[in-house]
């Protein structure tokens, strides 16, 4: 029968007869008239005849000639991916081992391209062809090309228009999705001698700052405002005193828009303002930014985020610890009796004429902050710009700077101590003598350096627990760390040295100098349970688990309640600490993290703070509680595919989009949003819909496939970072890079995503 259509159509098209064609194509765009330079969507509706069908713009080719579309002639361009308005039908032919798919498009499908309009003003035609493979359930007809016009009406629209003197960039919070609201950043770099006016002024004396937003559902949710203040100008017309609102130099705006159900095509962002300077205004300026592409994930890295600097909020907590551990340090025994010691050598430099008060104090700083900024800056030259990361995850190091914790900790309780070694000794005792006899400066920041050295037994504690840290969290948490951490020591040595009258009223030194230094003990062997847990969870040991991890802590952090009631004393101590109600007092405080330490290790849904929760193991991690299909059941008390092959495989199978979690075993802002933002009410709902791959870059046996997949496809390093993928055609839908700690905004990523999916 195949046979005899194929002849009788041959026949047909050989004499001329007319040929009843199986499918015909129309086209008509979106909307009736457009802007220059916007995007409208060319919709493509096709008519096939009953018992054909052509193939989706997703099939393989391998197998069938997908439909396509090409914009032909000038003014048109296709802007995106030709798209479904509805989902094509599937059969499965199995051949042997292999599987073949077929999505066939029956009926009157439509297919929708979005096209950008860059042709003049004025009514415009286009043309598309279609290509296009028509079959049935016995035979295919060759591939055949069908041309489609389209018409619409082409409006002036907003384009760049711009001087020179000003120029402005803009950068987003977020992503651009359906019911979200993202905050906008303006830059602005005007040129001396000239300026643009703020948004408040008065439009009849020059023309205010403005934002223009087009797009259907599109609106400005918070409008332009700036931290800087413009420069008011007054001038006098006989009783009229007329205000001028400047914005001079580099300056910020900010603003937020909200979008309604849907992102429309044609939507529009732009800024206008006027530049002046004494004796002229220029015509208006309009900045079009297109580069703010609808979809495009915002070019701000994710993360929490404070002010206008970029740097995430876990960067200053890391800085406050830091400065926290350099006033710590000066309260040991090795440091504190030496102040009013050093402030001496000032005073007799000073009245033998060996420099003002100022200049040696200023030295004697700088060699300080010098020999702990040098160590961060040294490290970071030496590791470069991934090895502080590439070290911070691998399980050795882990496990090295846990027993480098234990021992530090261990030397700071007084069991045994921690010396330089004998050339450093000497050579600080000979650069603390010249610093007290030579002239010149040199020589007093060389003591300064010396007296880094030889506080060593008391400053390696502390330094040791800033440097490992910002070696965890990266190259600019390391040196930034350590700098801070110096400028904290250095700073009361300078301030004493200016005032040295103030000296009379330090405290003594005294057994508090020894607790602040056992306090530290306790802390770093608390810390040190964190690294080896981190090695314990590369390995899959499973030993320091979730109740382990608590319950020593809960042990070494009772034993520091007991040591300050005086129960018992350490080797620093000549007896048994005295309980005065302030040690009482602190050690009440001890006794409640005890508890509820002990209550956690009992109990894996006790509720914890999210910052504490990112410092323990995985809730779930050697419980192996896995689901009817043998996938582990993790964060949210959800099942979660741990090989991304086997996910993107199922989420395939299921027909559900695939939800991709880049996670570490070091990884403290991944455990935050596994606790905080993943059970939440209003988002896991949302990881319900979706297959869901955990996906470990620093852990056999898939870490290295993981890794190259995350910097090769998304172009990313860090942790955590998600993406929504269309396993259809293995489409990046969306992506949402860093810890957020509102779930708001995690849902909306989740729900566009799922928008995006189902739209196709």
């Amino acid at each position: 029968m195949s046979t005899l259509v194929l002849l009788a159509t041959m026949f047909a098209s050989q004499f001329g007869l007319p040929q009843v064609e199986k499918a015909t194509f129309a086209a008509h765009f979106a909307s009736d008239s457009v802007a220059v330079g916007r995007v409208v969507d060319l919709v493509v509706t096709a008519d096939i005849q009953d018992g054909w069908h052509i193939y989706d713009p997703l099939q393989n080719p391998e197998f069938g000639i997908p439909v396509s579309i090409a914009i032909k002639g000038g003014g048109f361009e296709a802007t995106g991916d030709l798209k479904s308005s509805q989902s094509a039908q599937r059969h499965v032919l199995s051949a042997g081992d292999t599987e073949l798919v077929y999505l066939w498009q029956a009926g009157s499908p439509s297919f929708v391209v979005p096209v950008r309009v860059n042709a003049e003003e004025g009514e415009k035609t286009l043309v598309a062809e279609v290509t296009y493979q028509i079959c049935n359930d016995q035979q295919c007809l060759p591939v055949k090309t069908s041309r489609v016009l389209a018409k619409i009406n082409v409006k002036p629209g907003l384009k760049d228009l711009l001087h020179g003197q000003v120029s402005v960039s803009a950068e987003t919070n977020g992503t651009f999705a359906p019911n979200s609201e993202v905050e906008l950043v303006f830059s602005f770099e005007v040129e001396d001698g000239w300026h643009i006016y703020d948004t408040e002024q008065d439009a009849e004396l020059g023309v205010p700052l403005q934002l223009i937003v087009e797009g259907a559902g599109v609106e400005v949710s918070q409008a332009l405002s700036s931290a800087t203040e413009p420069t008011p100008h007054l001038e006098r017309i006989g009783n009229m005193k007329l205000q001028y609102l400047f914005m001079e130099g580099a300056f910020k705006y900010s603003a937020k828009i909200k979008f309604g159900d849907e992102v429309p095509n044609d939507f529009l962002l732009a800024l206008r303002w006027q530049t002046c300077d004494d004796a002229v205004c220029l015509p208006k300026e309009t900045k079009v930014f297109d580069e703010l592409l609808v979809g495009v994930t915002s070019s701000i890295p994710g993360g929490d985020f404070s002010g206008e600097s970029g740097l995430p909020t876990d960067f200053w907590k890391f800085i406050f610890a830091a400065i926290a551990a350099g006033l710590a340090t000066l309260l040991t025994p090795c440091v504190f009796p030496m102040i009013p010691v050093t402030i001496s050598y000032f005073t007799k430099r000073a009245e033998s004429g060996k420099g003002t008060p100022l200049a040696n104090a200023t030295a004697y700083a700088s060699g300080i902050v010098f020999t702990f900024a040098g160590i961060g800056v040294g490290a970071a030259l030496a590791l470069g710009p991934g090895g502080a990361n590439m070290i911070g995850s691998n399980p050795w190091v882990n496990l090295a700077i846990g027993l480098l914790f234990l021992v530090l900790g261990i030397s700071l309780l007084g069991f045994f101590e921690i010396q330089p070694p004998k050339f450093l000794a000497d050579f600080a005792s000979k650069k603390q003598a010249d610093g007290v006899t030579k002239s010149g400066y040199l020589p007093v920041m060389l003591m300064a350096i010396a007296f880094s050295i030889t506080a060593f037994t008391c400053t390696v504690g502390f330094v040791g627990a800033i440097f490992v840290l910002g070696l965890q969290m990266g190259l600019p948490y390391l040196i930034g760390g350590m700098f801070v951490y110096g400028l904290s020591f250095a700073l009361p040595f300078f301030f004493l040295a200016l005032f040295p009258s103030r000296i009379q009223s330090m405290p003594n030194a005294g057994g508090w100098m020894n607790t602040v230094k056992i306090c530290a003990g306790f802390i770093e062997l608390v810390a040190a349970v964190k690294f080896f847990s981190n090695s314990d969870l590369f390995w899959d040991w499973q030993i320091l688990t979730w109740p382990v991890a608590l319950s020593i802590s809960g042990i070494i952090t009772l034993a520091w309640a007991l040591y300050m009631l005086g129960f018992y004393k350490l080797p620093y101590d000549f007896e048994k600490p005295k309980a005065t109600p302030g040690r009482g007092l602190f050690a009440g405080l001890l006794l409640i993290l005890v508890a509820s330490m002990f209550q956690g290790a009992g109990d894996r849904d006790h509720q914890y703070p999210g910052a504490v929760l990112a410092f323990l193991p995985p809730k779930d991690y050697g419980l192996n509680h896995v689901d009817e299909n043998g996938h582990k059941i993790g964060a949210a008390d959800l099942s979660w595919i741990e090989d991304y092959t086997e996910a993107f495989a199922m989420a395939k199978a299921s027909e559900t989009p695939l939800f991709i979690d880049f996670t570490g075993v070091t990884c403290v802002n991944c455990r935050r949003m596994e606790y905080e933002i993943f059970p939440h009410a209003d988002v896991r709902p949302l990881l319900e819909q979706f297959t869901r791959g955990e996906l470990w870059v620093d852990k056999p046996p898939h870490g290295a496939f993981n890794t190259k997949l995350q910097i090769e496809r998304f172009s990313q390093i860090a942790q955590p970072f998600y993406a929504i993928i269309d396993p259809r055609d293995d489409e990046t839908l969306i992506t949402f890079p860093g810890y957020d700690p509102d779930p708001v905004k995690f849902s909306n990523f989740l729900q566009a995503g799922l928008d995006a999916y189902n739209r196709k």
